[in-house]
């Protein structure tokens, strides 16, 4: 009875105000609470404060954000303002809507905030709240509310850490359906949270099965990983996981996979590449282990600026899977074969029948950071393991030395897929 009270206050006292903007039929959500107070927080962690009050990142918006308020009679004070206490991001097929406040001058940062943002985009106030949208009508739909979310959703803000709390009733995989609850935490000297997929269908049931680690998993052992960025996948079936990877490549802009592709030197549409690749799943277990190092690459930028070339990132990737490199050729449509390797663009792949493995010209031998990852990872429990070392590519970008770190893990346990994270 006493956490069904302190639900029920929080429910009322918290989010009440900006909740009742949460429509019907949503297909996901975001909320957040006393943002002034997490964003505090945060900056304490030391990679937030090196970046928001070292490189003054804070300073430099909020100067620019005031310098436009200006001319709508508003002040980066009201503005800070709006933003200090609730956020409702809100989802509905194409339809996005983001909602902040309260805020006294509403009226008046709705107008600066829906000029600034062009005319692709629509903004309204009302009840202090300031709410922007894709679609004018949409704004609409969800000033109507009628949509709520499940108690044992926002019971997760009892928990005084938690910052913001996301939810999805259900996320369709390829005809896999799952629940998602998404939470962020600001701890002591952390910045965490994770994503939990409960299965709804069949499907999604047959979809954790197969996404359950194998104890055997031994790619991270492989001698030629290096850099600073470890990728380890560790599940049963990549065949029946295929529609998952294809839907969540397919929804990378454009714009982002036109860049990673200029970055390693790949010549054709990577988005292209990546689904003829995902159609050979057929082929591999699932296993496999990517490294990438950036931080030569990132000194290159500053080194060769007066040049205007810089060094591309390395990139080496195993894949326990029987796929030939006559395949591959086939499959991608490109590429020249020499002897027992196929080139492509600056990579070249390599297959002896159980194993493909892909190394870029580019090759880093800084293996500290693996050590630092290996420490950490374990293939008895993790499917998925990503690890980003930044406290190489923080001293190399800013030269100050760093113990920064991103870490995600996936697990599987009682029909969920809980991917946890953190950042320090």
């Amino acid at each position: 009875m006493r956490k069904l009270i302190v639900l029920l206050m929080l429910t009322s006292t918290i989010l009440f105000g900006i909740s009742e903007f949460i429509p019907a039929g949503y297909d996901s959500i975001l909320l957040s609470r006393n943002n002034a107070k997490y964003y505090d927080q945060m900056k304490k962690i030391p990679l937030f404060d090196t970046l928001i009050n070292g490189l003054g990142l804070e300073n430099m918006i909020q100067g620019v954000v005031a310098s436009q308020l200006v001319k709508y009679g508003t002040k980066i004070e009201q503005f800070n303002e709006l933003l200090s206490n609730q956020i409702l991001l809100v989802q509905k097929g194409e339809n996005f809507l983001l909602a902040a406040g309260p805020a006294k001058e509403a009226e008046k940062l709705a107008k600066a905030v829906g000029d600034l943002l062009g005319s692709e985009m629509f903004s309204k106030a009302q009840k202090g709240y300031v709410f922007i949208s894709n679609k004018r009508e949409f704004i609409d739909l969800c000033l109507s509310g009628g949509g709520s979310v499940p108690n044992e959703v926002l019971k997760w803000f009892e928990d005084n850490s938690v910052w913001a709390v996301g939810y999805a009733p259900k996320l369709n995989l390829s005809g896999a359906e799952f629940e998602s609850v998404f939470v962020v935490k600001v701890e002591q000297d952390k910045l965490t949270g994770f994503q939990r997929l409960r299965a709804k269908n069949d499907a999604a049931v047959k979809v954790l099965a197969d996404a359950k680690p194998a104890s055997s998993y031994a790619l991270h052992r492989d001698t030629n990983l290096s850099g600073e960025i470890f990728i380890f996948s560790n599940v049963q079936s990549a065949a029946s996981l295929k529609g998952t990877y294809e839907q969540i490549f397919g929804a990378i802009p454009a714009t982002f996979s036109g860049m990673i592709a200029q970055t390693f030197g790949i010549s054709n549409d990577l988005g292209n590449m990546v689904e003829k690749i995902l159609g050979l799943s057929e082929k591999t277990t699932g296993r496999m282990a990517v490294s990438i190092g950036v931080a030569q690459f990132i000194q290159s930028l500053f080194e060769t600026q007066k040049e205007g070339k810089a060094t591309n990132p390395s990139f080496y990737a195993v894949i326990e899977s029987k796929i030939s490199i006559q395949e591959i050729a086939k499959t991608l449509g490109r590429g020249e074969i020499v002897a027992d390797t196929l080139k492509i663009d600056n990579f070249t792949v390599k297959s002896d029948g159980k194993y493909v493995r892909v190394f870029s010209d580019q090759q880093s031998k800084e293996r500290v950071s693996l050590e630092k990852a290996l420490k950490i990872f374990d293939p008895a429990k993790h499917s998925l393991f990503v690890f980003v070392d930044l406290a190489p590519i923080v001293e190399k970008l800013l030269g100050i030395a760093s113990q920064s770190v991103l870490v995600a893990v996936g697990t599987v346990e009682n029909n969920n897929y809980t991917t946890n994270w953190y950042i320090k």
